[in-house]
């Protein structure tokens, strides 16, 4: 007979990490799933009653989404001299992700959330595509960093109509407008107005290692 061995994270949060489809008992555990949504597995999604997917949004595989709420069983694993020195709601959240309707999201989607993100309607995520409205803390000197809480976010919004590339980053606190475009591999932190088109510079040549 098979065991079903929880990981140490399902202990404080409600994980779905699955080879197959969302069952309808499962769609209903999210705030929303909408009417012809999708998402593609494998996937591993943290904490759906945290998240809402809309009308026509369709995810592809291998998405990464969480929403987190409870990280407190990680102090567990600090060293018992240190771990008063964290408390437990350095470790809780109340998160929440709104994806609207009739988005397109890429494969490898991964958007960690401690405190808001929102995509508006009709909004294209290409392949390989962060999203993260906070980062790891590395307050203490001599606690790893993966045992120490993450931060607490600050929202992160991308207005209706707009357009991600692949490989990009947008990370907490940022808001990019409607109609923009993000560049491919671009890392985007802060306010960009309605049809921004916003990129890194190109590559260029930066030596030869032949002599011509």
């Amino acid at each position: 007979m098979a065991i079903n061995m929880k990981s140490p994270i399902e202990t404080t949060n409600i994980l779905l990490d699955k080879t197959t489809p969302l069952t309808s008992h499962e769609k209903a555990m999210f705030a929303y799933f909408g009417i012809d949504a999708k998402i593609k597995p494998p996937f591993r999604i943290l904490n759906p009653h945290r998240i809402k997917i809309g009308d026509a949004t369709s995810i592809q595989e291998h998405s990464h989404i969480s929403a987190f709420e409870d990280l407190s069983f990680l102090q567990n694993y600090i060293e018992e001299k240190y771990q008063s020195d964290f408390k437990r709601e350095d470790y809780t959240y109340d998160s929440f992700i709104e994806i609207g309707n009739e988005n397109q999201i890429g494969r490898f989607f991964y958007a960690t959330c401690t405190n808001k993100i929102t995509f508006e309607d009709n909004v294209l995520i290409a392949e390989r595509v962060f999203v993260g409205d906070n980062n790891h803390t590395s307050v203490h000197p001599d606690v790893p960093i993966m045992q120490q809480p993450n931060q607490k976010g600050e929202p992160v919004i991308i207005q209706y109509g707009s357009w991600i590339g692949v490989g990009a980053s947008i990370l907490k606190g940022t808001q990019i407008g409607k109609f923009s475009v993000v560049g491919a591999n671009s890392v985007c932190k802060g306010i960009f107005p309605d049809y921004a088109v916003i990129g890194h510079e190109p590559a260029k040549l930066l030596y030869c290692r032949k002599p011509e």
